[in-house]
């Protein structure tokens, strides 16, 4: 487990994100399977990060395990904190999302100066260079060793398209979900006031 954030990069240092790898408790990772048919399909909450546990409290469902809703609020409390330091707003949008099914199967560039994810079931984020963005998009023929994968339950903060704070645009793309399994994913954004502008 890696106690503090990373400075990774594509090969030759094209796209640098930064990631944190971490393994969750085996007691929450089972908690987590479990309970994936208790969450609603999205929990979407925008609020400062100071007031975002209670608002986390009223929108997860109260028949979750005591112990995995503390983890959870405790977890996602801790991530919008992080990414909140780093774009320097405590202003954010919270997303938990369960998807059976490849949302966004195109290779794109969110629309925002940063953006945190976290997968906390299925398979993690997709990402490529450029080039290989492309050629997936439209059919060319690639290399797929040139397609990396963001390990499930790490962390990773990387750049939109109004990228800011030193990081880069990241191409990337939800990964296929196999049959009968069921993906979490945690998306968090940074919000900008009208007097606010991204570091």
């Amino acid at each position: 487990m890696v106690s503090k954030f990373e400075l990774k990069s594509v090969p030759l240092g094209l796209v640098p994100f930064l990631l944190k790898r971490r393994a969750f408790p085996a007691l929450i990772r089972y908690l987590l399977r479990e309970s994936l048919p208790l969450l609603p399909e999205q929990v979407r909450i925008e609020a400062p990060v100071d007031s975002l546990a209670g608002h986390l409290e009223d929108a997860l469902p109260k028949s979750l395990d005591p112990a995995l809703l503390d983890w959870l609020i405790a977890d996602i409390t801790r991530c919008a904190s992080r990414l909140g330091d780093m774009a320097g707003t405590r202003d954010l949008s919270v997303r938990l999302e369960k998807t059976v099914d490849q949302t966004c199967p195109r290779f794109h560039v969110d629309s925002v100066a940063m953006r945190l994810l976290c997968t906390y079931c299925g398979p993690g984020t997709e990402w490529t260079d450029p080039n290989t963005a492309y050629s997936v998009n439209f059919g060319d023929v690639f290399d797929e060793m040139l397609i990396h994968q963001v390990p499930p339950e790490a962390i990773v903060i990387y750049g939109g398209a109004n990228a800011s704070a030193g990081l880069c645009p990241l191409w990337h793309r939800s990964p296929a979900v196999a049959g009968g399994e069921t993906r979490l994913l945690l998306c968090i954004d940074p919000i900008y006031r009208s007097a606010q502008t991204p570091t």
